[in-house]
């Protein structure tokens, strides 16, 4: 395989502004690998936020399950916010094309919001539903940051 893609990499080098091109898709397929990461630890959060609504459904606690569901549903909502989130790489021969500070700055937003969906993650197993709801929160600020900031550029 290695050397089947070394035979396109020689052949894209003969055709000119491949290597922009390849180095874009490169930069498409990493976005994508985090928001299938960030993803996946949202399902997870939302699994165990779940699995606390059944522990408080079996000691009759409706008010603490009607919080939990609360935070389910805004966690389910984040999660198709980060998968329908707008990629951090303008089209090849668009007119706004993305500089590499600004795509730094994106590259930042995405770290941050790594960091953050991790520490929701921690958070979603506590029984400490204050903290949870205010690091979901800073998640959904952070895309939003992100968001905003790569609409500049469309």
């Amino acid at each position: 395989m290695d050397r089947i893609k070394n035979v396109f990499d020689k052949i894209g080098s003969l055709i000119p502004g491949y290597k922009g091109y390849a180095e874009r898709d490169g930069r498409r397929n990493c976005d994508k690998i985090l928001r299938d990461s960030i993803s996946a630890q949202l399902s997870e959060s939302e699994k165990n936020i779940y699995s606390q609504m059944k522990e408080a459904l079996k000691i009759k606690d409706k008010s603490k399950m009607n919080e939990l569901e609360e935070v389910r549903k805004e966690t389910n909502t984040f999660l198709s916010k980060v998968k329908f989130a707008p990629y951090g790489a303008t089209g090849f021969f668009s007119d706004n094309q993305i500089k590499e500070d600004e795509l730094f700055s994106i590259y930042q937003y995405d770290f941050d919001l790594a960091e953050s969906v991790k520490r929701f993650f921690e958070l979603s197993t506590s029984d400490d539903l204050v903290a949870t709801k205010n690091q979901l929160k800073n998640c959904t600020e952070i895309l939003l940051k992100r968001n905003n900031y790569i609409n500049e550029f469309k």
